[in-house]
């Protein structure tokens, strides 16, 4: 005879309801999640990129292996005066972001923006010029390229960004603390009306030297200087100094500041990274540490070319990129490709420079920058 069937029991109907209320919640939740991530992502100028066309063809199977194990992408700077522009100009900030994905462990590297390097797009003939030439001449496609083919990389994401975007996310963040010497003082004071005009910014001069807390176009003006010892070298690392100490004060910020940092940077970027991709890069940032900060090429030193202007040299191209590899990558025993060993001869031959004519540090500090 079968058993006849308990109802269940007003305590057990009161159970249930909540935990059907409980998982309505929940889904509503991330629903509502979902969407909200989804609109701030469509803020973004996204663009796709042709990977045919900005894949380095000469990295072996063993460099491709390696190279698995980092996330890398580029960022470009845009000295642009018409603000959310991304379509061309020089990117005067050229850096590459490397992810250690199993030390957690962040690297980032300048590259100077007057390097000598081959600056053609795939298909093309070789045409050295400055490194930030190449966004010039093809937008950021054209940009990675030079990155890849020149580095022996395999970069295929990007962001790319304009001054007022860099002051609008200091501003959120609450400014950022930088020690000042008194000839940035001066420098930064004669970048500060300019840049306010090119953003739309009211912010005063700076009185003086010392630790300073920056807003948004003073950090801007910062990055901007050139005229001091060091040049366009240490343009660089102050560039780097910006960036890290934004990224040290996002990593500090509550949830609310992120947010608000997100609806207002989003919209005044251009990037070939997904919704997905930026998400988990942005989550990735608050946990991962800045370990080293270089500026590329190690070795070098400056000429004048009869019709390209003046010029950072890599001393030599072949060197610097086993460098490049050994710090970012710990290989060790890294072989350049036969793209960059023609690359490196090139330099070598147009412009009488081998790996004996690096500057050393004295000549670093006194370069003398009369850059365009």
């Amino acid at each position: 005879m079968a058993k006849k069937k308990r109802k269940p029991t007003a305590r057990q109907r009161r159970k249930r309801k909540v935990i059907l209320i409980v998982v309505e919640i929940l889904v509503l939740f991330l629903l509502f999640a979902g969407i909200l991530v989804a609109s701030k992502f469509n803020m973004m100028d996204r663009v796709d990129l042709n990977h045919d066309e900005i894949q380095n063809q000469e990295l072996t199977e063993e460099t491709k292996e390696v190279l698995k194990g980092y996330t890398d992408i580029a960022l470009f700077g845009l000295d642009n005066r018409n603000t959310g522009n991304y379509a061309n100009g020089n990117s005067d900030v050229i850096m590459i972001v490397s992810i250690n994905q199993d030390t957690k462990e962040m690297s980032m590297v300048s590259v100077y923006r007057d390097t000598y390097l081959d600056v053609s797009a795939k298909g093309q003939d070789s045409k050295f010029r400055k490194a930030n030439s190449a966004y010039a001449y093809g937008g950021a496609e054209q940009a990675i390229t030079m990155l890849n083919n020149n580095l022996d990389l395999d970069i295929d994401e990007y962001v790319s960004f304009d001054f007022e975007a860099v002051a609008d996310a200091i501003d959120v963040l609450g400014g950022i603390e930088i020690e000042l010497t008194s000839a940035e003082v001066k420098h930064m004071n004669d970048y500060i009306g300019e840049t306010n005009k090119i953003v739309g910014g009211n912010s005063r001069l700076i009185s003086g030297p010392g630790k300073q807390t920056l807003d948004g176009v003073q950090a801007v003006a910062y990055t901007r200087i050139r005229y001091t010892a060091g040049g366009d070298f240490k343009r660089a690392e102050r560039q780097r100094i910006v960036i890290a100490a934004a990224l040290e004060k996002a990593k500090q910020s509550d949830l609310m500041t992120i947010n608000k940092l997100v609806d207002t940077v989003f919209p005044k970027i251009e990037t070939s990274m997904s919704a997905m991709s930026m998400l988990q890069m942005v989550s990735a940032v608050m946990d991962y540490d800045l370990s080293q900060s270089y500026g590329f090429p190690f070795e070098r030193t400056t000429k004048e070319h009869p019709s390209k202007g003046s010029l950072v040299v890599p001393c030599t191209l072949e060197t610097n990129v086993v460098e490049l590899h050994k710090l970012l990558y710990a290989d060790q025993d890294y072989e350049p490709s036969a793209l960059v060993k023609k690359y490196s001869e090139y330099i070598k031959n147009d412009t009488g420079i081998d790996e004996n004519d690096g500057m050393d540090d004295q000549f670093t500090l006194d370069y003398e920058e009369n850059q365009e």
